[in-house]
């Protein structure tokens, strides 16, 4: 499986400008070199929306991974104040 190119937020819009324009997105696809079917569609979407982004791709699970990290902080405080109770 090829690499995945990273959009940046610049091409996105232009590309969506360009479908919005009335240019296909198979057109689209070729001229860009897009290989996911549903990208272009997707991109439009998220800028009808307002939330068209640059990639994103991999920052979820950094992102969990921060959150798992502060739960196990959470987790960890509240073990030692019970068990300073127990020992009071």
């Amino acid at each position: 499986m090829g690499k995945h190119k990273k959009w940046t937020l610049e091409q996105k819009i232009k590309i969506v400008k360009e479908f919005k324009n009335g240019t296909t997105i198979s057109y689209l696809n070729n001229k860009y070199g897009i290989s996911g079917m549903g990208t272009i569609s997707r991109w439009n979407q998220e800028y009808d929306k307002g939330i068209l982004a640059k990639d994103n791709r991999g920052k979820k699970k950094y992102n969990q991974e921060l959150e798992d990290i502060d739960i196990l902080k959470k987790s960890y405080a509240l073990l030692m104040e019970i068990r300073s109770q127990q020992h009071k």
